[in-house]
């Protein structure tokens, strides 16, 4: 065997041992990518456990969101105030997803359905209107994205797509005359 043939032979076994390396490197991306989305549906679903405890933690917060969604002008100064932090707090989580997803971080599947639910509540009209005096708050990416998708939407209420979110079914009135939750 000659020098130039041991010379050869260690060259392809260089060339053998960095094709190795890249495709361990490219299990270890694969590997990274894969905890990222995990990592990034967690911290969706914990948000959105957060604001759903929020939600039952405070009868009065839901009752204001209800009647914010459908009408904002029908809540009283104090009342649009806490809508506005409610609705940038909620609309924050979209924002979140946005991102994640334009990061390849978060799961398709997981932005669509929730994407399909903000759509539908941005439609309802106190939304709405809250969206065009209040979205500045938010990344004009963001804006922009959204108010593409709501532009050719219907303004109509939320509780005609989910009839979970109709106000009404709190009208009901106690001995005392109060709404019950």
């Amino acid at each position: 065997m000659t020098i130039e043939n041991i010379y050869y032979i260690g060259q392809t076994a260089a060339a053998a041992a960095i094709i190795g390396s890249l495709v361990f490197v490219a299990f270890q991306i694969l590997q990274t990518r894969n905890q990222m989305k995990g990592q990034a549906t967690i911290a969706v679903l914990d948000y959105q456990k957060s604001l759903i405890d929020q939600l039952l933690a405070d009868s009065e917060l839901y009752k204001i969101a209800l009647r914010g969604n459908e009408d904002m002008s029908s809540l009283n100064d104090w009342e649009q105030h806490r809508f506005t932090i409610w609705c940038l707090k909620e609309t924050s989580m979209w924002e979140l997803c946005h991102h994640l997803k334009r990061q390849n971080a978060l799961d398709e599947k997981l932005l669509e359905g929730k994407e399909k639910y903000w759509l539908d509540l941005h439609s309802a009209p106190g939304r709405r209107e809250w969206w065009e005096k209040h979205a500045v708050m938010l990344d004009p990416e963001f804006r922009r994205y959204v108010s593409h998708k709501l532009k050719d939407r219907a303004v109509r209420p939320l509780r005609e797509s989910n009839p979970t979110f109709d106000p009404n079914r709190f009208a009901e009135k106690s001995v005392a005359g109060d709404a019950t939750p």
